[in-house]
């Protein structure tokens, strides 16, 4: 069996993410899940009741600052000195490519750009 090869490292880490599906009408309402594993180009997140495979989301992402180097997430010098060493909410858009019995498997779009949208207290 060959070995599974990723483009992006992933790391094993429970975060707080804002789900809502991307529709013809906009964006759903959110719901609170964790995840389960993230890289820079996608997570899998813990569901009982995943959308359907193709299905677009939109994302938010509690994140500590230590873990968003590590993620080595795409963020202008800016935003990382905002963030000043504390967690921040991220936001990403992507696809539902998998699901698995314990949730579902989303790839982040191409040209997805997290930035912090507001600093945790």
């Amino acid at each position: 069996m060959a070995e599974e090869q990723r483009l992006h490292e992933r790391f094993s880490m429970q975060l707080p993410v804002r789900v809502a599906v991307i529709g013809s009408s906009g964006t759903g309402s959110f719901s609170e899940l964790i995840t389960a594993n993230i890289s820079s180009g996608g997570a899998f997140i813990i569901t009982d009741t995943p959308v359907p495979i193709a299905s677009r989301l939109a994302m938010e992402f509690l994140i500590s600052f230590v873990d968003l180097k590590k993620l080595r997430f795409i963020l202008s010098f800016d935003s990382l000195r905002r963030c000043a060493g504390r967690p921040a909410w991220v936001k990403a858009t992507g696809v539902v490519i998998r699901h698995q019995e314990t949730g579902m498997a989303v790839i982040f779009d191409d040209d997805y750009q997290l930035s912090p949208m507001k600093i945790s207290d």
